[in-house]
């Protein structure tokens, strides 16, 4: 039988790839032109970023602005709504006002032709009386 105590041999380190010496040169420029496109990377998303922070500051001023035209505007619309209401009193007493000078208008215009009727009423009287009118009885 086998026995489950077999030991295997010890592994190895890897060796180290040895650089030729011409190698030398390539590893060098691999590692610039990464470096470089790191960098280019690097300045590519600090420019979006300002051009985020230079947006968000253009939309703050204009919601700052647009607050500021919404808070006024709420407060004429506010002014004027009291205007109205208290102008709602003065509406009221003068169509009041107005319909009492209109009954009175009514008041005189009753009167006025009362007091021709009672006029032409004398006229004929008196007519009747001081000239005899013969068709008047």
């Amino acid at each position: 039988t086998l026995s489950s105590t077999t030991t295997m041999p010890p592994s190895r380190p890897q060796p180290k790839p040895r650089k030729r010496p011409n190698d030398n040169g390539a590893d060098h420029r691999e590692q610039n032109s990464s470096s470089s496109s790191a960098t280019h990377q690097a300045q590519s998303v600090t420019t979006t970023l300002l051009r985020t922070k230079e947006m968000m500051q253009q939309e703050l001023e204009r919601v700052s602005t647009l607050n500021t035209t919404i808070n006024d505007d709420g407060a004429l619309l506010h002014d004027a709504k009291e205007e109205h209401v208290g102008m709602g009193g003065t509406m009221k007493g003068a169509q009041g006002a107005m319909s009492k000078l209109g009954r009175q208008d009514i008041r005189d215009a009753i009167i006025l032709r009362c007091a021709l009727v009672f006029y032409w009423i004398v006229v004929v009287y008196v007519l009747w009386t001081r000239i005899k009118i013969p068709f008047l009885p």
